[in-house]
C-alpha cells in the first residue's frame, strides 16, 4: 500500500516541477518511477487478495 502512496506523491510532485529525479533532474522521470511504484503496488495488492 505505501508503494501507491509514494507512487501518487512522485507523480504530483514530478508534473508539478516541484520535484526531480535526483541524478538527473528529471521531473518527467520522477512522474514515471512514481507510475511504476502505482503498478507494482496495484500488483501486489491483487496478489495478496488473491493468495487469501
Amino acid at each position: 500500500m505505501w508503494n501507491i502512496i509514494i507512487g501518487i506523491v512522485f507523480i504530483v510532485g514530478g508534473l508539478s516541477g516541484q520535484l526531480a529525479l535526483r541524478g538527473f533532474d528529471s521531473p518527467t522521470g520522477l512522474a514515471a518511477f512514481g507510475g511504476a511504484l502505482i503498478v507494482w503496488g496495484l500488483v501486489q495488492s491483487v496478489r495478496a487478495n488473491n493468495a487469501q
